[in-house]
C-alpha cells in the first residue's frame, strides 16, 4: 500500500459493527493491517443513497493518490432524509409502530443512525447530532413513515423500484470513484439486487465487488461476529494486494 495514508469506508451496521466494540469490527482490523489511517463513517441503517451522498462530499475532501476506498453495501428497502446538517434513514422496521407512528425506539435509533455529508470532526458531528435528535426530526420521521407505509399500500412496483434506485446509486457512486481517479473496491454482505436482470446492471464493474459468503453471518445477531470481521478483513485485504 505505498503511497497510501487513509483508508475510507462506509457502510451500515455490516460494516459499521452493529453491536462489536470498535477494536473488531473489520474496518479497524483492515485499517491495521494496511497501516493507513481510518476513515470510517459507516453507521448503522444507513441506506445506500445516504451512502453514496456522504461518501461523495466526503471524497471531494480527499486526494485519490493517497485515499484508498471501501464501501458497504446494503439493503434497498431504506430511504435517506436530510434534515438541517444531518442524514437520518428510515428502515422498513420502522413501520410497526402504532397509528402510522415511528416506533418508541426510533429515536435511539435515529441517535444511531445520524451521518453527515459535511467532512467534520466527531466533536462537531454530536453537536449536529444533539440538534437533530429533537422533536422536530420526530415530526418528519412521523410524516416520513406514513408517506412509507402509504407506498407499500400502493405501488405494486415498490420492490423493482427500490432495487433500481440502489444499483443506480451503485453506478453513480462508481462513476464518481473513477472519474477522480479512486482506487476502491464495493463489499457485498447480499447480491440480491446486483444479481438482477436489469440494462443498469450492465454498467457494473464487477471487478471491483468484494463477494462474501454467509459464513462472515454470526446467526444470533444477523451480522458478522468477531471471527467474521477478522474473515471480512482479510477476504478485503486480498482484494486490495490481488
Amino acid at each position: 500500500m505505498k503511497g497510501y495514508k487513509n483508508l475510507y469506508i462506509n457502510g451500515c451496521s455490516f460494516t459499521a459493527g452493529h453491536t462489536l466494540p470498535e477494536e473488531k469490527t473489520w474496518p479497524v482490523l483492515l485499517s491495521k493491517k494496511l497501516n493507513l489511517n481510518l476513515i470510517n463513517q459507516s453507521k448503522n441503517g444507513n441506506s445506500f443513497q445516504s451512502i453514496v451522498f456522504n461518501s461523495v462530499n466526503h471524497l471531494s475532501h480527499l486526494d485519490s493518490k493517497d485515499t484508498l476506498v471501501i464501501i458497504g453495501t446494503t439493503y434497498a428497502s431504506r430511504y435517506m432524509i436530510q434534515f438541517k446538517k444531518g442524514v437520518v434513514n428510515i428502515t422498513s422496521g420502522d413501520l410497526s409502530g402504532p397509528k402510522g407512528k415511528v416506533k418508541s425506539e426510533s429515536r435511539l435509533s435515529t441517535y444511531r443512525r445520524f451521518s453527515s455529508p459535511y467532512f467534520i470532526s466527531r466533536e462537531k458531528l454530536n453537536i449536529a447530532r444533539s440538534d437533530i435528535n429533537s422533536d422536530e426530526v420526530e415530526i418528519v420521521l412521523n410524516n416520513f413513515v406514513r408517506y412509507y407505509d402509504s407506498l407499500i399500500k400502493y405501488d405494486t412496483d415498490l420492490k423493482d423500484n427500490q432495487s433500481l434506485n440502489l444499483i443506480s446509486n451503485l453506478i453513480l457512486l462508481q462513476s464518481f470513484l473513477k472519474e477522480n481517479n479512486f482506487n476502491y473496491g464495493f463489499v457485498r454482505p447480499s447480491g440480491d439486487v446486483i444479481d438482477l436482470h436489469l440494462p443498469i446492471n450492465k454498467k457494473l464493474d464487477r471487478t471491483r465487488i468484494i463477494p462474501l459468503g454467509n459464513d462472515v453471518i454470526d446467526n444470533s445477531t444477523k451480522h458478522p461476529g468477531e471471527k467474521g470481521c477478522i474473515e471480512i478483513s482479510e477476504k478485503v485485504y486480498d482484494f486490495i494486494n490481488r
